[in-house]
């Protein structure tokens, strides 16, 4: 190939380029698959809620009507493919958006060095205590007594053990990382004070409590076979 060749062939190639954008312009391809990979989505969901006996969250449905919306828009009129790919992916975007707003709160939980006992945190007291973080992180310092009023409201009424640290706490602010119980996944250990009972919340989450112990201590073991 010498080269003339090689130059007709790019040329070639570009021609091909061109005509495959123009066709995605003119037919809205882009958009068009979208909408239907978006809707396709949103059914799947939605079955999968039944199939498991659960009512479709209005989301799956919100899901399903961009898709549509997208497909008709596909057929109205000629889009940019900068737009098509614009409107295209507005939908996934709103999605992060809205998990990440609907996501729990990262927390750090300050207790005072040595408690042992339940803790109960109470969200959204106006006159409770005032809001502390560090970052991103909520800080939640724990009370002598064990019950915190707290002006944080529970961030997506739900909380994560992944977003959540446990720490003893001394006057001079030195911290000492506390152990979550976790009797199936668990390293064993139910000797030392650990997290018990994590993760129970209150009604419309408006509390939350958990326990500061010894997991073979004979309390627990009492709570566990309900005496």
């Amino acid at each position: 190939m010498d080269k003339s060749d090689f130059i007709r062939l790019i040329y070639k190639l570009y021609a091909i380029l061109e005509q495959h954008s123009l066709n995605m312009t003119n037919r809205n391809l882009i958009l068009r698959y979208f909408g239907v990979t978006v809707l396709i989505i949103g059914i799947i969901f939605n079955i999968l809620m039944i199939v498991n006996e659960a009512w479709p969250t209005y989301l799956f449905f919100i899901i399903c009507l961009i898709g549509i919306i997208q497909i008709v828009l596909s057929f109205l009129k000629k889009i940019k493919i900068v737009w098509q790919i614009f409107w295209s992916l507005i939908p996934f975007i709103l999605g992060y958006g809205y998990l990440q707003i609907d996501a729990p709160s990262k927390d750090i939980y300050l207790i005072p060095n040595n408690y042992q006992g339940k803790v109960e945190i109470l969200y959204g007291i106006i006159n409770g205590q005032k809001k502390e973080s560090e970052g991103l992180w909520r800080v939640y310092r724990i009370p002598e007594s064990g019950k915190l009023k707290t002006q944080y409201e529970l961030k997506g009424n739900s909380i994560s053990l992944d977003n959540c640290k446990f720490y003893y706490t001394d006057l001079k602010g030195n911290r000492k990382p506390l152990k979550v119980y976790d009797v199936n996944c668990g390293d064993g250990d139910t000797i030392s004070v650990q997290i018990i009972n994590w993760g129970s919340l209150g009604m419309e989450g408006k509390s939350q409590d958990f326990y500061v112990g010894v997991p073979n201590s004979k309390f627990f073991k009492n709570k566990q076979n309900g005496i």
